[in-house]
């Protein structure tokens, strides 16, 4: 801004500059501050004076104009541009400048100057974070002109309001994306389901950047993103799609930087979403942080340039909704835990009532429909050869009883070769397309049923309209482990009778954990989180800021310790490292959070689902037990093969004399053992600390990825 000490300025304009700079530090509101401008302005150049605000569609709005005779007139009237002498201001200054090329006046505005002519009208324009705002003007009639450096005068003014402008609208888009999350948390205070959540962020974000489509996407970990919430998205763009790594849209410059982006023109976009992008103009996009790491991304679109200030906003919002988001799904992820271990407990009680195959298969699909939103349920069995059988199903394509033949690469054979799940997101470019439109088949995901270390047979969950959610196959993957530890318990149908007690005394007990964990911990948080927001909104209603960003602080930092609590708890009952890194991976994740010093030696290849999985709860629970009642200095894990089987020893130098039914834990590391047909040795002399050794068979290893 020019400075207002400038000698060459008159002691009047001087004096009128400080007026202005005066009340807009004062941050007065808007009508006030247009008033004092225009009356400053025509009463220095001693000419009429008008200020107009172009809104980029043809149309102006005429806010106010003075006159020496009429003093200052409101006038806040929007119309048409028109062809005559504001419609050339506002479309040719850009610059300070006079106005030489007149046309007759036409259209509604020019009423407000008509007799302005050449050299007798000048103006500049109003800037506001880059983008032209409209134009402050004045004019003579009667023949009469403008005194040279008219335009120079001019530009201070339109410099001070347009800081004011821009300052008004910083503060009141602080307070919009302040709102929209309070709306947000107080949605994941009721403890509304994660899709609402997500739901909420998009639409909250949608108005405060003022565009129709945004999107969350989530990020896998090659850079690769699924859709979890939209709004107003384009025909075909739905929850549940997914889109590859790569590319140099906003998205993927946010995967690469871990900072917000934009791109103005998206016809040149590449990448997995470039299909989408084509239909708008300009999109930006925001990191999503959860936990320190980059989870998402909010991304919005519109069929016009974006303002400057968008992705800022976007950032600013997705800084905090992140927090609600990962609360939210880490309460969910709780839930449906409790919900696999309560259908676990189902489907155990169904084995162990010595009931038909058939019954334990129809439950186990049931089950697994429940925990999949629904989503139609088959479980086939292979046979010889490239070829499966239907033998039972929930709303699936084909009837018990169907024998399917599939051709190399499909769904089914890959699951069978792999021994891994395995996910299609659109079946009409698999080998078996054919088959996927006849039984109007979308995306699926398959499990492998385990049974001795061998392919038994797979549990598919099919879609007719969109991708399953991410994590879909995991959650499926835990369901045929029962079917799969169903069908290889048939025989010892007995010994899953006699500790069928126990099994339902240990499950009960862990939601009551959970439950527990969860209540004293998270919710008690949660709940003096939402108490300090409440305090935070009052503190802001009464107009003290700072109070209220102290309590916004304080709120944040009781989330966030809540959502490292969830994830503690998520964490203690399966950890992810077991399933990508196998038995030492998994033990190498349980001993990160253990004080005790172990020292651990893990020479076993990866094995079976089941077998891996036993094996790490062996360890688990026996350095429960060391840790609580040993008072041992250090301990050892050691496992490795011997003859067909897992050897698995756990030893401490504490005070010995362990015993089973004393509250070591031992009756349940027994029971996990002999589910197995495995076999438990103890060895407790008082003073000379604990060693417990188990063997477990192995059976045949899991098939190597074709």
């Amino acid at each position: 801004m020019a400075d207002e000490s400038d000698p060459w300025r008159s002691a009047a304009e001087q004096a009128a500059l400080r007026r202005v700079a005066t009340l807009v530090a004062r941050g007065p509101a808007h009508e006030e501050l247009f008033e004092a401008v225009v009356t400053e302005v025509g009463s220095l150049v001693a000419a009429e004076a008008v200020l107009v605000q172009e809104h980029g569609d043809d149309t102006v709005t005429v806010i106010g104009r003075w006159a020496g005779s009429t003093g200052y007139r409101r006038i806040g009237v929007r119309r048409p541009s028109g062809s005559g002498t504001l419609a050339r201001l506002t479309e040719q200054i850009r610059q300070p400048g006079e106005i030489t090329d007149h046309r007759d006046p036409a259209g509604a505005p020019d009423d407000l100057v008509l007799g302005w002519g050449p050299r007798s009208s000048a103006g500049a324009p109003v800037i506001v974070n880059g983008q032209a705002w409209g134009v402050i003007a004045v004019g003579v009639t009667d023949g009469g002109t403008l005194p040279p450096g008219t335009q120079r005068q001019l530009v201070p003014f339109a410099e001070l309001l347009a800081i004011a402008i821009a300052n008004a609208q910083g503060r009141e888009q602080l307070e919009r994306v302040a709102e929209a999350l309070r709306r947000v948390a107080r949605l994941a205070a009721r403890d509304a389901s994660p899709e609402l959540v997500l739901e909420a962020v998009v639409t909250e974000a949608a108005g405060l950047v003022g565009v129709s489509f945004t999107t969350l996407l989530r990020f896998g970990p090659d850079g690769a993103t699924d859709v979890v919430a939209v709004h107003h998205p384009p025909d075909g763009f739905v929850v549940g799609m997914s889109a590859h790594g790569g590319g140099d849209g906003a998205t993927q410059q946010v995967w690469r930087t871990g900072r917000a982006a934009r791109v103005d023109h998206l016809t040149d976009m590449s990448g997995g979403w470039a299909r989408v992008a084509a239909v708008y103009r300009a999109s930006a996009a925001a990191p999503v942080m959860a936990e320190d790491r980059l989870w998402g991304v909010l991304v919005a679109a519109g069929r016009r340039a974006l303002p400057p200030q968008t992705e800022e906003t976007l950032s600013r919002f997705a800084e905090v909704a992140g927090t609600a988001i990962t609360s939210s799904q880490a309460r969910a992820e709780v839930q449906a835990l409790a919900d696999e271990q309560a259908a676990l407990l189902r489907v155990a009680e169904q084995v162990a009532r010595g009931g038909p195959s058939d019954a334990v298969f129809a439950a186990v699909a049931a089950e697994a429909q429940k925990l999949l939103d629904g989503r139609p349920m088959t479980l086939a069995r292979f046979e010889e050869g490239e070829a499966m059988t239907v033998i039972s199903r929930r709303d699936g394509p084909a009837p018990p009883g169907t024998r399917i033949a599939y051709a190399p690469a499909t769904l089914p054979d890959r699951v069978r070769r792999t021994a891994r799940a395995v996910r299609v997101d659109d079946f009409s470019v698999e080998p078996n397309a054919a088959f996927a439109r006849q039984h109007d088949l979308a995306a699926g995901v398959a499990a492998p049923i385990i049974v001795d270390g061998h392919v038994w047979g797979m549990l598919a969950a099919t879609s007719a309209d969109r991708p399953l959610a991410r994590g879909s196959e995991n959650r499926l993957q835990r369901i045929a482990n029962l079917v799969g530890t169903a069908v290889g318990n048939a025989t010892g149908r007995a010994q899953l009778v006699a500790s069928r007690a126990r099994v339902l005394a240990t499950a009960d007990e862990t939601r009551r954990r959970l439950q527990r964990d969860v209540h004293d911990g998270a919710q008690q948080r949660l709940v003096h989180t939402l108490i300090t927001l409440k305090l935070a909104r009052q503190s802001l209603v009464q107009g003290d800021v700072p109070a209220g960003l102290h309590y916004v602080e304080d709120a944040l930092k009781h989330a966030q310790r809540a959502t490292d609590e969830l994830r503690e708890i998520v964490s203690g009952i399966l950890p992810a490292a077991l399933a990508r890194g196998g038995l030492r991976g998994g033990l190498e994740s349980l001993l990160d959070d253990l004080a005790l010093p172990v020292d651990i030696a893990v020479e076993v290849p990866r094995l079976s689902v089941d077998v891996e999985t036993t094996a790490y709860f062996i360890v688990a629970e026996a350095l429960t037990n060391v840790v609580k009642h040993s008072k041992a200095g250090r301990a050892w894990v050691r496992a490795g093969l011997d003859a067909g089987a897992i050897r698995i020893v756990v030893g401490d130098d504490g005070v010995g004399g362990a015993r089973a039914g004393a509250g070591s834990g031992l009756t349940g590391l027994s029971d996990r053992v002999e589910a197995r047909g495995g076999q438990l040795r103890i060895s407790s002399p008082p003073g000379q600390g604990t060693t417990v050794e188990a063997t477990l068979p192995i059976g045949d290893p899991p098939a190597s990825t074709a």
